[in-house]
């Protein structure tokens, strides 16, 4: 019995040695390290080397189809990894591209994870393909994927590559303080290394440790130890000076009046950071230019009764900005418009995290969510804050605080307050809540036009309080294979998030949602989902607003091809006091990498919508497309084409009651990994518009940045005789340049 015991034990013991592994680092100096493409003996020398082992896609765990040795040291300052991937050079994948723009289906890339605290609160993600273009990503513990993955984190490294007889070579070279690390000079950092590539039209992913699929929690299974002893702390401080410069200018009247341009507008502006500790920082900036370098690209909105939201772009709302993340958008950025002085204090302390952002907005968007649309418009001068402390319990638990307000200089407000957490109970199950009041009085003005009513209140702004509150409540379980979920949503009738996005209020929804997955490893088959999720809606009221279920089946096979197939059904529906019963839509979606240089991504729908913008919503007949290819030339070039088409026609006579498409031609040349061009072309059929974007772009790290470009928007008259029209005929032309730079003192 005593010997059984003994070898549980062992077995037990060699478990855990095989799933984590310790490399303590030796120091180089900073004259060993060159960044040129190849791993020097001088870089070697001082090394300790990982090896990217295990074989997470398409097998599990497996040994992996191509080696991979990273050679990891250290100086005072920053790490060194010199990672040498294997293969043959003709089968790598990727180009030169612009910063976060390398695509992780289709390309040779390597990632190192950091957790630099240790307790899985968030992975820190620097990347590069083969080329030596970078990523870098934020990703938290969080049970649903848009609350997990942050994409707007940058952080400022180095990398250089070589294309070799026999793979490539990677070379990264990591600031010690780019990321935050609890205080001290000895540090034990969680991490590890994984890699992407292709082989035969098959993606496979690689890493230095085995991964759980039954484990939910991905960023609680970075656990290789990174061990360094006396690092450097040298406090950073940085300016960050900007001046900008744009013209504008419209025809008057006439098809051939000329442009006339305004007077050329300039700004500038100067911002600070100084880190109090590594894990500690304030950020202020004066007269901040906010403005985004590239146009969103345009959604269809013709059939939407409630406002659009886009992605934030800006890079001031990057460092610390996930502690702001919410269940349903209680914060959001871009309610930030166009401020004239912004600050943001951020401290990741051990075990707990806290931000504090504070803005004057000079232009302030203004929300009024709605039970079937919501109104909106622009305002005035605002005072902004927001605040959130987060607390750890364990890996895989924390609960927090967190408060918005905004004070509008001709009157009124809008406070929120709440508390939030998640916790996480034998590996797969987890619970997750948010609770929030809000306060508010509208300012009296006239930014939001209409004579509508709701609640006995007017939607004008004329002075009325409101207060509500907001409730959000998910269990979930995940294995490998099953994904079930239970989520409750209830937004009260007077609710307001005027830092917020919350367009949709007088709501209590519940969600049960089902779902399977099987990975394989055969030649035709990669991956097997298939789900059902079903929704149910009153008002506050108890009235029935909507029944519904969706049905989703998809697989992956060759080619890196994902087809699905969705089934959307309401089984009842009640929209401004009309009852719609048994109508649904069908969708299909084909998105695939068949070559190293081409991809393309299709869905389809067809089906019954409600036409939500007529006078009188009835049911309709609705049909559209999306379709988007992209095209490598070179290591260089690339061009990307879509449309994205809509129709819903009437039931009794099949007019259309919209018909429309928006289509967009991108074409980029990227010099090297920090100067490109790209032109963008976009018509809207919708409402008969051209754009026309040229934009030169310098861009070495995410902080300096050059560029040069313009917007020109056509004439809105493309009902010309042929030999009349001029596509290339302007009504509005702006042109823009900027030059900001990041200053170390």
């Amino acid at each position: 019995m005593k010997e059984i015991i003994f070898l549980i034990l062992i077995l037990l013991f060699s478990n855990f040695c095989f799933a984590q592994k310790e490399f303590n680092l030796t120091k180089s100096t900073d004259n060993d390290i060159i960044l040129d493409g190849i791993i020097s003996e001088d870089e070697k020398r001082n090394s300790k080397i990982a090896t990217l082992d295990y074989e997470q896609e398409p097998g599990d765990n497996t040994p992996t189809k191509l080696k991979s040795e990273v050679y990891i040291t250290y100086t005072d300052t920053f790490i060194y990894f010199g990672v040498k991937a294997y293969g043959n050079p003709e089968n790598i994948r990727g180009q030169v591209k612009p910063r976060d723009q390398a695509e992780y289906e289709n390309e040779d890339m390597i990632f190192l994870r950091f957790d630099p605290f240790g307790d899985s609160r968030s992975n820190y993600i620097l990347g590069s393909n083969a080329f030596g273009s970078q990523v870098d990503l934020r990703v938290k513990n969080a049970i649903n994927e848009a609350d997990t993955y942050d994409s707007a984190y940058n952080a400022v490294f180095e990398t250089m590559s070589s294309i070799v007889d026999d793979g490539y070579i990677l070379e990264f070279k990591v600031p010690i303080n780019s990321l935050p690390y609890p205080p001290g000079k000895n540090q034990i950092w969680n991490f590890n290394i994984s890699r992407v590539f292709t082989l035969d039209g098959t993606f496979y992913r690689s890493q230095t440790q085995p991964y759980d699929r039954s484990d939910p929690c991905w960023v609680c299974q970075v656990t290789d130890k990174l061990i360094m002893k006396d690092i450097v702390y040298s406090g950073k401080t940085e300016l960050l000076p900007y001046i900008s410069s744009n013209i504008s200018g419209q025809r008057q009247t006439g098809y051939n009046d000329p442009i006339e341009y305004g007077k050329v507008k300039g700004e500038v502006g100067i911002g600070l950071n100084y880190d109090f500790s590594p894990s500690s920082s304030i950020e202020a900036t004066i007269n901040p230019d906010f403005s985004q370098i590239e146009a969103d690209e345009t959604q269809i909105d013709v059939n939407s009764s409630f406002a659009l939201d886009y992605p934030e772009l800006r890079p001031f709302f990057n460092k610390g900005m996930d502690l702001l993340k919410f269940m349903d958008r209680g914060f959001y950025s871009r309610t930030i418009n166009s401020p004239s002085f912004a600050s943001k204090f951020v401290n990741l302390g051990k075990n707990s995290g806290t931000i504090l952002l504070n803005a004057v907005d000079d232009v302030s968007p203004y929300l009024i969510g709605g039970e079937d649309k919501s109104y909106n418009g622009n305002g005035g001068v605002s005072y902004v804050n927001a605040f959130r402390h987060q607390r750890l319990i364990n890996k895989g638990s924390k609960y927090g605080i967190f408060t918005t307000n905004r004070f509008y200089k001709e009157g009124g407000y809008g406070n929120l307050i709440g508390i939030d957490g998640l916790f996480t109970f034998n590996t797969i199950w987890r619970f997750q809540f948010e609770f929030s009041k809000s306060y508010n009085k509208e300012p009296i003005a006239n930014w939001v036009e209409s004579e509508e009513t709701f609640l006995d209140k007017t939607v004008k702004l004329d002075g009325e309080k409101f207060k509500g509150s907001a409730s959000y409540i998910r269990l979930s379980r995940n294995t490998e294979h099953w994904n079930t979920s239970i989520f409750y949503k209830g937004i009260s009738p007077g609710f307001r998030a005027d830092v917020g996005f919350v367009p949709r209020i007088n709501r209590k929804y519940g969600t049960l949602y089902h779902g399977y997955t099987s990975f394989f490893d055969k030649k035709y088959l990669k991956e097997f989902n298939v789900s059902l999720k079903g929704d149910i809606n009153y008002n506050y009221d108890n009235k029935l607003k909507t029944k519904n279920f969706d049905f989703n089946i998809s697989v992956k096979t060759f080619g890196k091809t994902e087809i699905g197939y969705v089934y959307e059904y309401n089984l009842f529906r009640k929209y401004l006091n009309i009852d719609f019963r048994n109508y649904g839509k069908s969708g299909i979606g084909i998105r695939g990498f068949p070559t190293d240089n081409l991809s393309f991504d299709f869905e389809g729908k067809i089906g019954k919508e409600i036409a939500f913008n007529e006078e009188i919503p009835k049911i309709g007949k609705e049909k559209s497309i999306f379709f988007s290819l992209a095209y490598k030339l070179g290591n260089n070039i690339n061009l990307s084409s879509s449309i994205n088409y809509s129709r819903l026609e009437s039931l009794e006579n099949n007019k259309a009651i919209y018909d429309g498409y928006i289509s967009r031609l991108s074409f980029s040349y990227q010099f090297n990994n920090d100067l490109s061009l790209r032109l963008v072309s976009e018509y809207n059929k919708f409402n008969d518009t051209f754009l026309f974007q040229p934009l030169l772009k310098w861009n070495p790290n995410p902080s300096t940045i050059f560029y040069i470009g313009g917007i020109q928007n056509s004439i809105n008259n493309f009902d010309l005789e042929p030999e009349d029209l001029d596509p290339f005929r302007v009504n509005k032309s702006q042109f823009f340049l900027k030059f900001q730079y990041l200053i170390g003192i």
